[in-house]
């Protein structure tokens, strides 16, 4: 791991509930020395990417700069925003704009609508990589060769065999959902919270993220998740087709495969 990757480590111990660290929680937790986490820490506050407050350090001005630029300027948000707006008109629910980032499945973006779905996954949260009909649905359209890595790396956490003991069997539960075209979800994320998930593709192919419809259980249990499908199925093409006319940025773009 480069040094210039170690310093963006500190990012990622920020949390809901760790909002603020000191220098000496960043050496502990990186295992790194203090004069190292210092110096971290000053680099990262030059940038303006944390801030200093009574000698703690917090989330800085330029992670909320680039997040207003990003809202504005992502290919995949402006491809997907009239689409979702018109879909949660059409169904009365909630849509979710979720995009591929390397191995992640990160919401993008949210549509509500008046009944609002009470959901956990914001913008910028990370979904479980094998729960939930977002992350389901990307994992059914990557290369078997990157969906074989994958297992071999996570093969033996509970959440992959519940899916299959083994890789004939994970491979097999995915291709099934890859023929049907959707997934639907319930309660995998959140208890009460039910989800329709189709793929976004871009221009070459490759799987760029996924539309979900977001839908309230138990009211969700009676509503038509085939029809619902063919429609999120309908309105992911449309994006789809968005997207092929505004490239990926360079990284995103990077982070998808063409499927196998």
């Amino acid at each position: 791991m480069s040094q210039f990757q170690k310093v963006f480590d500190v990012l990622d111990l920020f949390t809901e509930e760790r909002t603020t660290l000191s220098a000496e929680e960043v050496s502990d937790l990186l295992a790194v020395s203090r004069p190292t986490a210092f110096r971290y820490l000053r680099w990262l506050t030059e940038t303006g990417l944390v801030s200093r407050l009574s000698g703690r350090y917090a989330i800085g001005a330029r992670i909320m700069e680039l997040d207003y630029r990003s809202r504005r300027s992502d290919p995949l948000l402006l491809a997907a925003r009239d689409v979702m707006a018109r879909l949660t008109e059409e169904t009365q629910c909630s849509a979710m704009l979720s995009g591929v980032f390397g191995d992640k499945v990160v919401n993008i973006h949210q549509d509500e609508h008046r009944a609002h779905v009470s959901a956990s996954f914001g913008r910028g949260r990370a979904l479980p990589p094998f729960r939930g009909a977002a992350s389901k649905v990307v994992l059914a359209h990557l290369g078997s060769a990157r969906l074989k890595r994958l297992f071999d790396e996570h093969g033996n956490e509970p959440d992959v065999l519940a899916l299959g003991q083994d890789w004939p069997a994970f491979s097999k539960y995915f291709r099934a959902i890859r023929q049907r075209g959707f997934y639907v979800s319930k309660g995998e994320v959140d208890s009460d919270v039910a989800g329709v998930a189709a793929p976004i593709f871009n221009a070459e192919g490759g799987v760029a993220g996924a539309l979900t419809l977001l839908l309230q259980l138990p009211h969700g249990e009676f509503l038509d998740t085939n029809r619902l499908g063919n429609l999120v199925m309908e309105r992911a093409r449309e994006i789809s087709d968005h997207l092929a006319l505004s490239p990926l940025p360079a990284d995103a773009a990077a982070a998808v495969e063409n499927p196998a």
